[in-house]
């Protein structure tokens, strides 16, 4: 079969001005490649996407703390009738734009039902019109975590050929992170559907350094920064791209004009899809009153350097972090080995497209490294990369050291171990939290009253016992508790330091820890919590609640992805004998 790349000549300003190639359609055994990875990488999204959405027991929140603030910057947004100030800026806005434009089609199609006037916050009638809101952002996520797949083989396409352009579509499609987060309301899978569009504006720039190609990749540039402002640095890509792309003859006047556009498009493009900087200037830099973890000013210059607790703490250098952590449970051990190959054969090629891409690669990956907050989500934005130059590795006739039958061995097995590690991790979302689990077995177990202790104030890592668990504010989740009627919730007051071993005072008849609690304490080997462990009684019994297996790998060792646990929860229950 014909590769379809087009190679196009010097553009009508180089000195000998030829006319491009017709660009040959794609055959329909392609197509049909392509259709099948759009299918399974939709399929593999919309798996699960149920996972910890609200019901009776939590009808404020679902189990993704973040959800919530998010699914709350979308509300005050009115596209109708042109209300487009968010207040809240930690992140771009076009995606929160996104949202509540999905949110007011799936009101006006009565998808999404109304809280009557006279439903508390804490009914069934809240939990319903809170699910379906929370499903309308995460179905806006689902579409754009799709999309970059075709976005991708179409990059790969253009840089490497057919072949490179399908492996990387479907490596894609079925990235461990990118799946996973791909069910969530947030903004990581969507800042990377623009993160794409620019690379491949960049691509078309090598070959097509029109006013039209500068102007398309200033637009996908500005709307991935206006999604998720870091994600910006993808500038980068067309930057580079610009710089390689010179014909004999060209003239110097009117490439720096072109640079030009390329920078003032892409400002102009930033500020129509985030005008905060227009239309708020003090919430964009200095966020919320009410909010102090707020704003620009705080995201990119305050939490990188603060960090986040004691997720990060004493966890190294970020860069060898995210290798060794984030990229590892992100993309899996044979995804990530692949990669790293990929990235050595890039160096060593450095084509044009290899430059590109690595310039953008290694911009992004020293910027997050500096951060003291590391979560893995920080590195999906690279995904598309990393994709395509394992792709490129395995299709790639021209490296004459790596045989065709141990070539297509070597991608066979990434691509199923990949898929499998996948398919087991929202598999986990599919079925039964383990901290629903947890919950019915005290509501089918406990007597009437009985006293359950908590290490910190419950939250979105505890069992739904109280309707207020969802709160984000640690006072009125403490409130919300102190009404429960079933149970009597013992825990620190907000006053108090956590593992405070006041909540164990009396010994109550149940305690719950969840490693989302006790991880990082652990590895810290934190005085307070490993004191209030030893303070549970040897004769209390347990009871383990699991998420499901995932080929023996462990999720409960020292250091595991904050954000990747938040679907694998591991609770303790100990039983007063």
């Amino acid at each position: 079969m014909a590769d379809d790349v087009t190679t196009e000549p010097a553009t009508e300003h180089s000195a000998e001005p030829k006319a491009p190639q017709r660009k040959q359609p794609l055959d329909i055994w392609v197509k049909g490649l392509l259709a099948l990875a759009l299918i399974l990488g939709l399929a593999l999204r919309l798996w699960g996407i149920g996972w910890g959405l609200p019901d009776a027991r939590h009808p404020l929140a679902t189990y993704h703390p973040d959800e919530w603030i998010n699914l709350n910057a979308a509300e005050p947004v009115d596209i109708p009738h042109g209300k487009f100030d968010i207040g809240f800026y930690n992140y771009g806005t076009l995606y929160f734009y996104g949202v509540s434009l999905a949110e007011t089609i799936g009101r006006g199609y009565g998808m999404i039902p109304t809280r009557p006037a006279n439903a508390s916050l804490f009914s069934e009638e809240a939990a319903r019109e809170k699910s379906a809101l929370f499903l309308a952002g995460r179905l806006v996520t689902v579409l754009l975590g799709t999309a970059t797949i075709a976005v991708l083989f179409a990059l790969g396409n253009r840089m490497f050929g057919t072949k490179a352009g399908l492996l990387a579509a479907l490596l894609y499609a079925i990235a461990p992170l990118a799946v996973v987060h791909a069910h969530f309301l947030t903004v990581d899978v969507p800042a990377t559907f623009f993160v794409t569009l620019a690379l491949l504006g960049a691509a078309r720039l090598l070959t097509m350094p029109t006013w039209r190609e500068y102007a398309l990749a200033g637009i996908w540039v500005g709307l991935a920064a206006a999604t998720k402002y870091n994600t910006g640095l993808v500038l980068i890509a067309p930057v580079v791209a610009h710089f390689l792309n010179l014909a004999p003859g060209m003239c110097r006047k009117h490439r720096a004009a072109q640079f030009v556009v390329l920078i003032a498009i892409t400002l102009l493009t930033f500020l129509i899809a985030c005008p905060g900087p227009i239309i708020n200037l003090d919430a964009f830099w200095d966020g919320l009153p009410n909010y102090p973890g707020s704003g620009v000013r705080y995201e990119l210059f305050e939490h990188s350097r603060l960090g986040h607790g004691d997720l990060f703490t004493n966890t190294g250098p970020g860069w060898w972090y995210h290798l060794m952590i984030s990229l590892r449970f992100g993309l899996g051990v044979p995804l990530l080995l692949a990669a790293l190959v990929g990235i050595g054969v890039a160096f060593r090629q450095r084509t044009p497209a290899d430059r590109v891409l690595l310039a953008f690669f290694l911009l992004y990956y020293l910027a997050t490294g500096f951060s003291a907050v590391r979560f893995a989500r920080y590195m999906i934005p690279l995904f598309p990369v990393l994709c395509l130059l394992t792709a490129r590795l395995f299709t790639d006739e021209s490296l004459t050291w790596f045989k065709q039958l141990p070539r297509s061995l070597a991608a066979a097995l990434v691509l199923g171990l990949t898929c499998g590690y996948t398919a087991t991790l929202v598999h986990a979302m599919a079925v039964k939290d383990p901290r629903d689990a947890a919950a019915d077995y005290l509501e089918q177990n406990a007597p009437q009253g009985a006293s359950i202790a908590f290490g910190k104030i419950p939250w979105f890592y505890s069992p739904p016992l109280s309707t207020g668990f969802g709160l984000p504010a640690a006072p009125a989740r403490y409130k919300a508790a102190a009404v429960v009627t079933r149970f009597h919730l013992q825990m620190p007051a907000p006053d108090e330091p956590e593992w405070s071993l006041h909540a164990l005072q009396p010994l109550p008849d149940y305690i719950v820890l969840s490693n989302l609690e006790t991880l990082h304490p652990r590895r810290l080997h934190e005085a307070a919590e490993m004191q209030f462990e030893q303070a549970i009684p040897a004769d209390y019994r347990r009871t383990e609640f699991d998420p499901p297996t995932i080929f023996d790998m462990s999720f409960g060792g020292s250091l595991v992805p904050e954000d990747l646990l938040y679907t694998l929860p591991h609770l303790t229950l100990y039983q007063k004998p």
